[in-house]
């Protein structure tokens, strides 16, 4: 008896799921997509055997454990000191963070975070329009399955600089140039994927993005 208890224990333990934050938590400009993201997210991470939080408490990402934590069209200052320094914790020792769309518009005095995790801080936008995306990394998790070049309508970034020692996943050209608007980075022993797109509800009932950031998340919490 004693002993199936020790291995019915040992299985429980195994099949722990993992755990998926999305964090939406906004001090600016409010997006009405973010319903529709966080319920599309939510379903992606079920799908791939989390169990989903979605919050706006900031002190729950000090007071949650989590594997992966997504920024979803976060805007503003959005985290104290003290959640600053968590967060910055758990990606440098092997946290996944996933950044969708205004996760680059906010936390702008915490240079750890625009520098090092997502890259690059959002400029300005012109008005939503239909683009031919550019699929520069087409082996990766979050691009493998897009056509090139990748046409959708979205509210297009331009970023305050070229982000640096990021691996390029896609790419947009307008009258504003040419730059990234989803790329990679390892720090430390850590992941960070971000993605320019997800500005309207309509990107969360496209399934190429869907799959997009499906990817996303395999490939940040990843080994």
């Amino acid at each position: 008896m004693g002993r199936a208890l020790i291995l019915l224990c040992l299985l429980a333990s195994c099949s722990t799921p993992k755990h998926l934050v999305i964090f939406s938590k906004t001090e600016g400009f409010r997006h009405d997509s973010i319903p529709d993201g966080a319920a599309a997210i939510t379903t992606i991470g079920q799908e791939l055997g989390y169990e989903v939080t979605h919050t706006e408490t900031s002190s729950d990402v000090v007071d949650i454990e989590y594997d992966v934590i997504v920024f979803l069209s976060t805007t503003g200052d959005v985290l104290n000191e003290t959640e600053q320094h968590f967060l910055q914790q758990f990606v440098e020792n092997g946290g996944a963070f996933v950044g969708i769309h205004a996760a680059t518009n906010c936390e702008y005095e915490f240079d750890w975070y625009i520098d090092e995790l997502v890259g690059a801080k959002f400029d300005f936008h012109r008005q939503i329009k239909e683009l031919d995306v550019d699929v520069i990394d087409e082996h990766h998790a979050s691009t493998c399955h897009l056509p090139n070049p990748w046409t959708r309508t979205d509210e297009w970034y331009v970023y305050d600089r070229q982000p640096e020692n990021v691996s390029i996943l896609l790419e947009i050209e307008d009258g504003d140039g040419r730059r990234p608007i989803a790329w990679t980075k390892q720090i430390d022993k850590g992941r960070s994927w971000y993605t320019g797109g997800g500005h309207t509800k309509q990107s969360f009932y496209e399934p190429e993005f869907l799959e997009h950031i499906k990817g996303g998340i395999i490939w940040a919490d990843g080994d």
